[in-house]
């Protein structure tokens, strides 16, 4: 992403060096209109118009995938909130279990040798 920044940041100083190196007065003639001007505005014109059209053609995917990043978002939040709940349960079953256990201090392991 950065790199497609700069990339686009060094072409748009390159289009306006060449605009202002190139200020001579132009006819320009499209769909039957002529229409005249500074070479150096429609050059900048053109790489406006350019950054538009490229802006809008990386916009449905820009949107698709941050309407699927918040979907994930709150996929994993509702996950985390059943790990809490399972965590709490383990837990509470770990106290019942402890509660109900009774502790006896001259317990022997559980080694076959020391049962003789």
């Amino acid at each position: 992403m950065i790199f497609t920044l700069v990339l686009a940041l060094a072409f748009a100083v390159v289009a306006v060096i060449f605009a202002l190196a190139n200020p001579m007065m132009v006819a320009v003639s499209f769909f039957g209109y002529s229409v005249e001007g500074s070479l150096a505005l429609f050059i900048l014109l053109a790489v406006g118009v350019g950054i538009v059209i490229g802006v809008l053609v990386m916009l449905p995917g820009t949107v698709k995938r941050s309407l699927a990043l918040s979907s994930q978002r709150k996929k994993l939040k509702g996950l985390e909130k059943k790990l809490d709940e399972h965590k709490a349960k383990v837990t509470e079953l770990e106290e019942k279990e402890k509660a109900n256990k009774p502790v006896v201090e001259d317990e022997l392991p559980d080694d076959p040798m020391l049962k003789l």
